[in-house]
């Protein structure tokens, strides 16, 4: 299968050219890669911060699950160590964070935030990540300040796990692309989105 970074399109162009001492119009065929529209900056903060809510509804529910299995028990002891607030924070980053991560992604190729804006995490030939990849991405966004390498092209949990993310407008205009180079025929004209 092909990568969608390795989509060979071609196109035409009518140049005027000086051909035997006179100016003629010339048809030139060339070939390209296709250019990969990945969602990158802004958009990308949307879906950070719509993530960040849905994670602080997630860690809500798994901390009041755990509050209602240490009241069952009876077992509260826990509760009033004076490093409590600390072991819940690292908890959350070290645990939750990536587990939330890797459990949307891996189920949905994608996380709440990225399903409402329409966005999808791609491997490089365009198909949903295997199981591994999943893991880095979710795994590498414990590193501190990640999230500042978003607002580039492409973050490092990308970037470490070979991943991308895509409109699902654009994967499918890939994966027909794909079909097209698979069968030998280049030359096909997509609609321009206006």
């Amino acid at each position: 299968m092909q990568k969608i970074t390795e989509i060979r399109e071609t196109y035409t162009v009518k140049r005027k050219e000086r051909v035997n001492g006179g100016i003629q119009e010339v048809v030139k065929t060339f070939t390209r890669y296709h250019q990969v529209n990945y969602v990158s900056g802004w958009p990308r903060f949307g879906h950070y911060v719509l993530d960040y809510i849905f994670l602080l509804v997630f860690q809500f529910m798994i901390g009041a699950t755990l509050g209602i299995v240490a009241g069952l028990t009876q077992n509260m002891d826990w509760f009033d160590s004076p490093y409590f607030d600390t072991i819940v924070r690292v908890f959350n980053w070290l645990v939750l964070n990536p587990f939330y991560y890797f459990i949307f992604e891996y189920a949905m190729q994608s996380t709440p935030g990225k399903a409402i804006l329409g966005r999808v995490v791609v491997d490089e030939y365009g198909n949903k990540p295997g199981t591994k990849q999943i893991l880095y991405r979710s795994l590498s966004r414990m590193v501190p300040f990640e999230i500042f390498s978003c607002l580039s092209e492409q973050g490092w949990h990308d970037t470490w796990s070979k991943t991308f993310v895509l409109r699902k407008k654009d994967l499918a205009e890939l994966k027909l692309l794909q079909k097209v180079n698979n069968i030998g025929n280049t030359s096909i004209s997509l609609p321009t989105e206006e």
